[in-house]
């Protein structure tokens, strides 16, 4: 019973490494490189400073490079809070182009305060997603 155990093990042991070395791919050639999008961000965070409630909406800009060998497009984007809302570009932007997002905070749907907030972004290219942080302080009138 002991040799079979052993036995099956080798077995098992010889058919992965079998499998391992059959399975690997072509070895790219050198300075081949893939192509695919690359983002690049100027920041990913801002502090929008001190500004009153009567001040509806607040914005600020993000800018990136497409540093990447293939077109970048955003697929999808999702917010921390209801009062945070994006604007990024609809085409794809071109490698070595530079893009940006406008994120903007709505004064309505919140109380005077500090807050912090994220922005979530799913893009195709490298990194897949990526967040965008915003912070400030809203005071009262």
């Amino acid at each position: 019973m002991r040799r079979f155990k052993f036995l099956y093990f080798v077995f098992i042991l010889l058919s992965l490494s079998l499998c391992m070395f059959s399975c690997r791919g072509k070895k790219p050639a050198e300075g081949d490189k893939p192509k695919r999008a690359e983002i690049q961000l100027d920041s990913d965070y801002t502090w929008m400073g001190t500004f009153p409630k009567s001040i509806k909406r607040k914005s600020t800009v993000f800018t990136f490079t497409n540093v990447g060998t293939a077109p970048l497009e955003f697929l999808d984007v999702d917010y921390s809070c209801g009062c945070i809302s994006a604007t990024y570009p609809e085409k794809p932007v071109k490698p070595g182009k530079k893009g940006e997002i406008k994120v903007t905070f709505n004064t309505d749907y919140k109380d005077p305060g500090k807050f912090y907030y994220k922005v979530y972004f799913a893009v195709t290219g490298w990194p897949e997603n990526f967040v965008l942080r915003v912070k400030g302080d809203m005071t009262e009138n």
